[in-house]
């Protein structure tokens, strides 16, 4: 990737949040598979307004974009294969922003780790059913992106 988009990212999320560094050019190439695309450069968005800012400049510059979750996925949903920027959602964007009892509705970040979400809503007496094995680890966004499920996907369904 030329150095002019990633100074342009860099614009964006600010240094501490865009990576072209070997180090992180490897951790962000393979997911549970062990199959691995290396990215041009890893990207951590603070909010919306930074995603869809990243999402513009790549659209424009014809450059691939891969959101990641957490990478626990056996399908390969979070390799950047052609590779292009990893859109990575665990540093920043990974709020419970709110759980709307009324309606039976929680509204999260992509990077809210399953566990938390199930943890939260038990403690206001409600229950979130996916639960994949990864459950400890694996993100929201993840879950829906690969539609998890879990034991209790027989019951109540995976994640849509």
């Amino acid at each position: 990737m030329d150095t002019k988009h990633i100074s342009a990212l860099t614009d964006i999320v600010g240094a501490e949040n865009c990576y072209s560094d070997r180090a992180h050019l490897i951790a962000y190439s393979y997911d549970a598979t062990r199959t691995r695309y290396e990215p041009d450069a890893v990207v951590f968005p603070r909010n919306e307004a930074d995603v869809s800012a990243v999402l513009k400049y790549c659209n424009e510059n014809r450059i691939a974009i891969v959101p990641r979750g957490s990478g626990s996925g056996f399908t390969g949903g979070a390799l950047p294969v052609t590779g292009g920027v990893v859109l990575g959602f665990e540093k920043h964007m990974n709020k419970i922003l709110e759980i709307d009892m009324q309606n039976l509705v929680a509204v999260v970040q992509p990077g809210v780790i399953n566990k938390d979400l199930q943890e939260a809503v038990e403690k206001v007496g409600l229950f979130y059913p996916p639960d994949p094995a990864s459950q400890e680890y694996s993100s929201i966004g993840g879950n829906v992106a690969e539609n998890a499920g879990g034991m209790r996907a027989a019951k109540y369904g995976i994640t849509k």
